[in-house]
């Protein structure tokens, strides 16, 4: 898309109605899922402060034609913004929150083989984070795995996960 909206492609030619029409959807689309975004996702996309008003002014409204209408009014005023540097602000937001909820599954499965396999998990795990403290790791997977053999509320699994988001720095394996 162009950063700003006209009726002429790159070689000054006239753009035929449907492909007009199609720009037009497409940055309806867009709006609808700039709607969608939390608050503070949207108040850091290049955006100006009239698209950021109409976008607050969303969740105020609650009827299905009003709303429908609303979003063809973001669409519009999307005609004059950098399209191009908001679709790649997403497309970064959406790969950080991708490489997090990775990071929350590798956290998890390592404290999941910590408190079943115990010292042969730490030692290895020590290995691909040896940034971690081996002390306190010892002991946050003793006090967890006693906790699972007990079957007391996992206080110290909780406590483990913790740690292993906070301060581990995986290598690649």
């Amino acid at each position: 898309m162009t950063e700003h909206f006209d009726e002429y492609d790159d070689m000054g030619q006239e753009k035929s109605k449907s492909q007009v029409k199609k720009e037009l959807l497409e940055l309806t689309a867009l709006g609808q899922r700039l709607s969608k975004l939390p608050k503070h996702q949207w108040q850091d996309l290049p955006i100006s402060a009239t698209l950021k008003h109409a976008l607050s002014e969303v969740a105020k409204i609650n009827h299905h034609i009003g709303l429908k209408r609303h979003i063809k009014y973001i669409g519009k005023l999307l005609r004059n913004e950098d399209v191009d540097a908001i679709e790649q602000r997403l497309i970064l937001d959406n790969q950080q929150h991708t490489l997090e909820v990775q990071r929350e599954k590798l956290c998890e499965h390592w404290r999941d083989r910590l408190v079943s396999e115990g010292d042969d998990a730490t030692f290895e795990l020590l290995k691909v984070a040896n940034n971690l403290d081996r002390q306190q790791l010892r002991q946050l997977v003793r006090n967890a795995s006693k906790e699972q053999q007990l079957d007391k509320p996992p206080k110290y699994q909780r406590e483990l996960y913790r740690y292993l988001r906070d301060h581990a720095a995986f290598n690649d394996e």
